[in-house]
């Protein structure tokens, strides 16, 4: 009994040590990943083109599941991953795990007076388990 018990625990141990990352739309393009830093840093420099960030996932929409925030360093601004209501559901579990994201990188609009911001438009997004 005990080692069936132990057999059983083990099992389970090594399934959610192999889980699956959790994957929306395309395949991520994993090539020419670009770190959410450099992006912040000179985000001017992307606008309009295609490219994939990584990060850590910091924030998720608790509303619509349809963004979520990433960064490489707890002092480091936060980069926003969105997508239309719906066509990507992200889940709340996301956080504090690694995400990538392959998308068009826009200009995120801003209430008046406020600074600028942009956001990453993905077609591809993978969710580390």
């Amino acid at each position: 009994m005990l080692r069936s018990l132990l057999l059983c625990c083990a099992l389970l141990s090594s399934s959610t040590l192999l889980a699956a990352p959790v994957t929306f739309g395309n395949t991520v393009d994993k090539q020419r990943v670009t770190a959410v830093a450099t992006v912040v840093a000179n985000p001017d420099k992307f606008l309009e083109q295609t490219i994939t960030v990584v990060g850590e996932v910091t924030g998720v929409c608790t509303k619509e599941n349809c963004w979520m925030t990433l960064a490489t360093a707890e002092n480091e601004p936060r980069f926003r991953i969105k997508v239309r209501d719906g066509d990507m559901v992200f889940p709340l579990s996301a956080k504090g795990k690694t995400a990538y994201a392959t998308g068009i990188v826009k200009v995120w609009p801003q209430a008046e007076g406020q600074a600028a911001a942009w956001q990453l438009v993905p077609s591809a997004v993978e969710i580390a388990e």
